[in-house]
């Protein structure tokens, strides 16, 4: 991410942990969190093109696979904001500034 550019991200919970992924298009090679319907996250790694294929270019509209962009160790935030952020369906704005994550709803 680049400096004081601002990006939308979301905050999922999966296994009682926050993660927060951005909304941009997975390629091969990332980790992802797959949620079918909203529910039931589950973390992937895309490691090649045939699981690619599978979750990404997919025929089940249900399905929708989201970047890792921070993971757990590396959020601060406390379960009083995590549930107001989850509250707002989990969306934030980020913005990268002086080599620090700001976020806001």
């Amino acid at each position: 991410m680049e400096q004081n550019t601002k990006q939308k991200v979301k905050l999922i919970m999966v296994e009682e942990k926050p993660y927060i992924v951005n909304l941009e298009q997975p390629q091969v090679g990332d980790e992802v969190i797959v949620t079918v319907g909203g529910q039931y996250p589950s973390l992937v790694k895309l490691e090649n093109q045939t699981v690619y294929d599978l979750i990404i270019n997919k025929r089940h509209t249900l399905t929708q696979a989201f970047r890792i962009f921070m993971k757990p160790e590396s959020i601060q935030f406390t379960s009083e904001q995590i549930e107001k952020v989850l509250e707002n369906e989990g969306l934030m704005d980020c913005v990268l500034e002086d080599g620090v994550y700001k976020y806001s709803l």
